[in-house]
């Protein structure tokens, strides 16, 4: 394709190509790369327009449907998908049970929108009719046929904002129609065969920091605050972050501290960063890209002089168990007081009764009398005793300390913080950064997130931590890494809705993907061989299409079902990394197969055992739905969703899903 493109900026007439005029389709050609491949090209005048490329006959298809014309009202140039051609995916039904009553008239979110309203956004006056008739059911393909800027603005007005925000710019008289900024959405102009070549030979990762000019805004906007961004997994929240990072930097005064909250993660920040700034070495020198147990570790070694001499789990239960035989903690069981010092006691810095005693216990899924309680106490009295004596600190007392440091104005080695995948900070993380916050500017801190991706620790209120982020949160709408189809199969195991403690709302009603890709396969199998067969036969498929064995993935429940993903990536004979799901936060594969998700599997049944409270059951459940969550949106492409029979109750969310050959 590289080649084809090369050549035909060099001559048109020359090198073998073989143009052919698309006839349904004024000014579209098509240019011959193999046998079955071709390139569409757009050529009015002295301009060519590299427009599509595909297979013979999608290629011919897809310009039948389009034609290239300025915006009558912004002059903004736009490929146009025609009306007629798009009906089909502007129809979306949902499975309907057939005891369910029958369904209540149609809302139509545009119908009272004028033609000023929708042309003054970029609607092409064809549309004008059809946005108006849409109902709620079917956006999603509206969205999709739409050009950019105009499904940008009706989604906005479908979800509560002002269409008036997104009233395009006008074009002066005679101005270029591709040098709109909504034309420069989609078009780039090369100037000369090396700028071609430059931008032929980019490699992947130089598109993969690519900022979507809808994604500006929130990067370089003055926040007067800490900030949250989020959104869906794909809609470019580690960009928006990674860019922030970059702006912030570019201040001369400006030392920032980029973060998530695993090695791995932070490794591929790093490189990303490294990419971006490659060429502005005074810029990469103000950057700093860490975990943030990493940044805080060594921040506390050049604190205080020394590295923390940092306590074991295995420590910790052997604390608890010599607490538990010297007659402490009555009445409760040695996992039972492993799980409260992990989640509340060390999580919120607990070192009295009476703190304990007032600590909420959102998630926990124990009640506790006040008689219970002070039982449990001398354990946690006894293990902090033992862990000081033996000169040891966890990573929750390291944050402790460092917070305090920061309060008592002493100078950080940064004078900003970004945070990706701010949804899993722990209570600790997150009192030492409001610390920074309250020591540092009002733009110091910046996060980004997805509450529907919170799996590793319960839920807490960032506001009474001093993390208010109320008035500054944003939610981004457009997905650009998964396709609709999966997306949307992933959102339905998710309410429509998600708050945090502080009563912020992340919807998830009117997100729309870039790209369309086969439906998710959801089956259920009568044992764990059958299904074994079916997912390597499915590997197997992808591999003989042509998907390298780098871009598939196996995802699992946890390390006893690893044993089920490798049988199936050894039985199609490929090299996928079968993950468990935890690990997985952040990955991203072209095809992915969920595999085990038996009724017994998901949700965890160890998990679930000896819950008595409801609110405490409901939490529990939604971990794990945010666990299948995390899981289905790694696959960028292709999806697969497999067990055995009856299945994970999650499944019941899902389409198609059922017994294989069902």
């Amino acid at each position: 394709m590289k080649i084809t493109a090369f050549d035909l900026a060099q001559d048109e007439g020359g090198n073998g190509l073989q143009l052919h005029r698309v006839e349904a389709a004024p000014g579209f050609w098509t240019a011959r790369v193999s046998q079955d491949i071709r390139i569409v090209l757009h050529k009015e005048g002295e301009r060519t327009l590299l427009a599509w490329v595909g297979h013979h006959d999608d290629a011919y298809r897809w310009a039948e449907r389009r034609r290239l014309v300025p915006h009558e009202r912004t002059g903004a140039m736009q490929l146009v998908e025609l009306v007629e051609r798009a009906e089909e995916r502007l129809v979306y039904t949902e499975r309907a049970d057939d005891a369910a009553p029958a369904p209540a008239a149609a809302h139509r979110p545009f119908a009272m929108l004028s033609d000023d309203d929708l042309l003054n956004v970029g609607v092409p006056r064809d549309w004008l009719e059809a946005v108006r008739a849409a109902d709620e059911a079917s956006v999603d393909g509206l969205f999709a046929a739409l050009p950019d800027e105009a499904a940008e603005a009706l989604l906005d007005h479908a979800t509560g904002g002002r269409l008036q925000d997104h009233v395009a710019m006008r074009a002066l008289p005679g101005a270029d129609p591709f040098a709109h900024p909504d034309a420069q959405r989609r078009f780039r102009a090369v100037d000369g065969l090396e700028e071609l070549k430059a931008a032929l030979d980019a490699p992947f990762a130089q598109w993969a920091v690519f900022l979507h000019p809808a994604q500006r805004a929130p990067v370089t906007r003055d926040w007067k605050g800490p900030a949250r961004i989020s959104g869906s997994a794909g809609t470019g929240k580690t960009i928006v972050a990674l860019h922030r990072a970059v702006h912030l930097a570019e201040r001369a005064e400006a030392r920032v501290l980029l973060t998530t909250f695993s090695k791995l993660l932070a490794a591929s920040l790093a490189d990303k960063a490294a990419l971006m700034t490659e060429a502005r070495p005074a810029l990469r020198q103000r950057l700093f890209v860490r975990a943030i147990d990493q940044a805080a570790y060594e921040l506390y070694a050049n604190a205080f002089g020394q590295q923390p001499n940092l306590a074991t789990a295995s420590q910790v239960r052997a604390a608890i168990k010599a607490a538990v035989d010297a007659g402490h903690g009555s009445g409760h069981s040695p996992a039972f007081l492993y799980e409260e010092w992990d989640e509340l006691v060390d999580a919120w810095g607990l070192h009295d009764a009476e703190a304990y005693a007032a600590v909420p216990r959102i998630g926990r899924r124990t009640r506790l009398g006040p008689k219970q309680r002070e039982s449990a106490w001398a354990v946690f009295a006894y293990v902090r005793d033992r862990l000081a004596a033996r000169g040891v600190v966890t990573t929750a007392d390291v944050y402790v300390r460092l917070t305090r440091w920061a309060a008592e104005g002493r100078a950080l080695p940064f004078t900003h913080v970004v945070v990706d995948e701010a949804q899993d900070l722990s209570v600790a993380q997150a009192r030492f950064l409001a610390a920074v916050g309250q020591a540092g500017s009002a733009d110091a801190l910046f996060f980004t997130g997805d509450l529907g991706q919170r799996i590793f620790h319960l839920p807490f209120s960032w506001a009474k931590l001093g993390l208010d982020v109320r008035g500054r949160a944003q939610v981004l709408k457009v997905c650009y890494r998964t396709s609709h189809q999966i997306r949307r199969a992933a959102d339905r195991l998710l309410a429509p809705d998600i708050a945090d403690q502080d009563g912020i709302e992340e919807s998830r009603r009117g997100t729309v993907s870039v790209f369309d890709g086969p439906e998710p396969i959801v089956q259920l199998f009568d044992d764990s061989d059958a299904e074994i067969g079916a997912v390597a036969a499915w590997l197997s498929g992808l591999v003989a299409e042509g998907m390298a064995e780098d871009e598939l993935a196996i995802l699992v429940r946890g390390e006893a079902q690893l044993a089920r993903g490798r049988a199936a990536a050894k039985a199609a004979g490929v090299a996928a990394p079968v993950i468990a799901m935890h690990d997985a936060k952040g990955l991203e594969f072209r095809a992915v197969a969920v595999m085990a998700l038996d009724e017994d599997v998901l949700p965890d049944a160890e998990r679930l055992t000896g819950i008595g409270d409801l609110a405490d059951l409901e939490a529990i459940q939604d971990a794990e739905r945010h666990l299948l969550y995390v899981a289905a949106t790694r696959g960028r492409d292709r999806l697969m969703l497999s067990g055995v029979t009856p299945g994970s109750e999650f499944l019941d969310d899902l389409p198609n899903a059922g017994p294989a050959g069902r």
